[in-house]
């Protein structure tokens, strides 16, 4: 009879075994542009997805922030933390869009929206 050690090492390399079999994602969702960039480029997938889930934890303690009935945190505070809560959620919506058209539509980007995007003009009006 197998100890319980003795399972779970069986459990875990035929897993690792499962794990190198699969194929990696096909990544339907998102844009050529952004697929073809290095992993190294500022506005690759790897980075922009890093930058979602900061994002996220920032909506999450915001909303933490902006629902609590302690009143230890003031009206103003709660206020802030909405607007904070609104603006990275925002940011997360332009990141997605980024990704399923390869067009950077916000004034800034960055992990902390914290780099002015330089434009460029691709296509002259007129």
């Amino acid at each position: 009879m197998m100890t319980i050690e003795e399972k779970r090492e069986k459990v875990n390399k035929r897993m690792a075994a499962l794990r190198a079999k699969r194929k990696p994602p096909k990544l339907a969702n998102v844009h050529h542009t952004v697929k073809s960039l290095p992993d190294d480029n500022t506005l690759s997938y790897v980075n922009v997805k890093k930058w979602i889930s900061t994002q996220e934890g920032i909506v999450k303690s915001a909303r933490i922030a902006e629902r609590s009935r302690s009143n230890d945190i003031s009206q103003k505070d709660k206020d802030k933390a909405m607007r904070t809560r609104m603006g990275a959620q925002s940011y997360i919506r332009s990141i997605k869009n980024y990704i399923s058209t390869g067009d950077w539509s916000s004034m800034y980007y960055g992990e902390f929206e914290e780099h002015l995007m330089q434009w460029r003009t691709v296509a002259a009006v007129g």
